[in-house]
């Protein structure tokens, strides 16, 4: 069995690229990102093709943004690029993993060569974000398209890498949910988590805060719940506990953010290390992902693995790992209320909690549906 992947940047399907090299099932990853800044060992099957990736990344920290396209833009032309390289240089294995986005040129490539695709999907449909996410911009004034260039022919790209996909790769229930009401049959879909590397997110150190400290992970955007959230907050006005935002700050929650006036301290740290996030939930009481669309949510694993307990809304894809009032809790989404009662609830319930989410058994369950898929 050997199963190649491909992926503009490292993104989830990395660690599974290291754990199939391990099991010597790894045919090849091809990356957008330059081998050096990946790390790779050496027996690592690697393909790399960064120009797109090296000019984007640099456009973004040196050229002023009224000065340049948009970032959406600029990672649609990267994966653009990164694709049509990755079709051209294809290799035969069992099976191309790709991510939506990312597949067109590549699967052209496969079904030539006679090679079994998979679309990885992290996500589910773009349709599906757009109607959940342009009411939110909505309300606070601001369009979809001046922010995310999701055009006809975006679309018609993302309606034929379904059609090439032989099989569909879904991170969590949510996701397998939204693509089987996308129409796709649930035979042709798998259903493999993520995990969470546990070198760095473990709970060795951890302390139970004398505060309560509430850790929101993730950049700071409105389909994220942010709204619920403050909401929340404002409703109980405590005082006494405090919030840390790990992540950029999107211009979109400005109007949000402005508008709180909730008695809890907020604290921003803008985006960090991941070792540094570690010793952020290891250090904290809980965790609150309250997602109006969140097709996984790594920070959830990773959160767990520090001994953090986490509260995420019933959209978040890892709710597949929370088992309520045990390690974490699943409360409906854009409900403030219920909210508010599951943050009272682990204030007056501390605890850390044991789990253990790393990259091995998704690998594992990945070979397996391969292997079946093969029979």
């Amino acid at each position: 069995m050997k199963i190649s992947i491909s992926a503009t940047n490292p993104c989830h399907l990395y660690p599974v690229a290291l754990e199939l090299a391990k099991r010597d099932a790894l045919g090849c990853y091809y990356s957008g990102y330059p081998a050096w800044k990946l790390g790779a060992p050496s027996e690592l099957s690697l393909r790399t093709h960064s120009l797109r990736t090296n000019i984007v990344y640099g456009l973004l920290k040196y050229v002023p943004e009224r000065w340049r396209p948009g970032s959406k833009q600029l990672y649609r032309w990267q994966d653009g690029g990164f694709d049509r390289w990755t079709g051209a240089h294809l290799a035969t294995c069992d099976f191309i993993h790709a991510m939506p986005g990312q597949a067109l040129h590549t699967f052209r490539a496969a079904r030539r060569l006679g090679i079994p695709t998979v679309l990885n999907h992290a996500t589910g449909p773009v349709r599906e974000w757009v109607r959940i996410v342009e009411p939110e911009l909505r309300r606070v004034g601001l369009r979809l398209e001046d922010l995310y260039h999701y055009d006809a022919e975006y679309f018609a790209r993302e309606d034929e890498e379904y059609a090439l996909a032989d099989w569909h790769c879904a991170a969590s229930s949510v996701v397998r949910e939204q693509l089987i009401a996308h129409g796709i049959d649930a035979r042709r879909i798998w259903q493999v988590p993520y995990g969470a590397d546990e070198r760095v997110f473990h709970a060795k150190g951890r302390a139970q805060p004398a505060d309560f400290r509430i850790i929101f992970a993730g950049q700071v955007v409105l389909r994220k719940g942010l709204r619920t959230f403050l909401d929340a907050l404002e409703k109980l006005g405590r005082a006494d506990w405090r919030v840390d935002f790990y992540g950029g700050v999107a211009s979109e929650s400005r109007p949000d953010l402005a508008a709180y006036h909730g008695a809890t301290p907020l604290h921003f740290h803008g985006p960090v290390s991941q070792q540094s996030l570690a010793t952020a939930f290891r250090q904290g009481s809980v965790m609150v992902l309250p997602s109006l669309e969140e097709g996984f949510g790594l920070v959830v694993p990773q959160a767990l693995n520090c001994g953090l307990p986490t509260i995420v809304s019933d959209r978040v894809g890892a709710r597949d790992f929370v088992q309520h009032h045990e390690n974490g809790s699943i409360f409906p989404v854009a409900d403030a209320e219920a909210l508010a009662q599951e943050l009272v609830w682990w204030s007056e319930n501390p605890r850390s909690v044991t789990a253990r989410f790393g990259w091995s058994a998704p690998t594992q369950k990945l070979i397996e549906l391969s292997t079946a898929a093969q029979s």
